[in-house]
């Protein structure tokens, strides 16, 4: 039950603090010893690295399991997570899934950032400590967020009007009369194997139709590091 779980976790949610917390307290709900949840977590992602291909979702669990779990016991325990997802690598493998990590985390506190909006002052954002990251990294990816105006890569990409769309939408309990732009969901899923950033495109803004030179909104990776999982199992 608790694999399954672990695997539909990574697949439908973005890395954020919310996600960790969460996860932690999933992982103490089992009554597992650290060293027991570490061994589940990379069974689970050997799973994902072999016959689902995944390495995101790999990659999420290494996250998750580096920031919940405590213990040198439990990090040698998912140390396998690491070696795989450094062997997909034909060279500097271990710089390679060290630098997704880092990019993982300051990927999902600069959206915890960009949520908490303007309203929130001067004042970092909390997290940025159940991120892994240190108190000069926080403020500096705040700082950059702040400076964007608290707009999320995201919103860069489709541009505010589709959101605020998306969020008159909720607000009516359904879909709005199309006035203009399509926001329909494509059904397509399209997840980056570098920092686990995750796009849903609605209709008309499906990944083939994004330029080449396309990069990742969060990490800059290019757009062959984007895994279409709408066509997996």
């Amino acid at each position: 039950m608790l694999s399954s779980y672990l695997e539909t976790f990574t697949k439908k949610k973005p890395v954020s603090p919310q996600a960790v917390s969460s996860l932690s307290y999933v992982l103490t709900m089992y009554k597992l010893t650290e060293q027991q949840a570490a061994r589940i977590l990379t069974q689970v992602a050997k799973k994902q690295l072999g016959q689902d291909k995944k390495p995101a979702s790999a990659g999420k669990l290494l996250f998750y399991g580096t920031h919940i779990l405590k213990s040198k016991e439990a990090q040698v325990d998912l140390s396998p997570i690491r070696q795989m997802l450094a062997s997909s690598y034909k060279v500097g493998g271990d710089m390679f899934v060290a630098n997704s990590q880092k990019t993982m985390g300051e990927a999902a506190y600069k959206t915890a950032v960009a949520a908490a909006g303007k309203d929130a002052g001067d004042k970092l954002t909390p997290g940025w400590e159940v991120l892994g990251l240190d108190k000069e990294t926080a403020q500096r990816l705040y700082d950059e967020v702040k400076k964007d105006g608290f707009v999320t890569g995201a919103q860069k990409l489709y541009g505010e009007k589709f959101f605020k769309e998306k969020e008159k939408e909720k607000e009516k309990g359904g879909k709005k009369e199309d006035e203009g732009e399509d926001t329909t969901p494509s059904g397509m899923v399209y997840e980056c194997s570098e920092c686990g950033y995750t796009m849903f495109p609605a209709k008309g803004r499906e990944f083939k139709f994004l330029p080449d030179d396309f990069k990742c909104p969060e990490c800059g990776a290019s757009k062959d590091k984007f895994v279409d999982l709408s066509k997996m199992d």
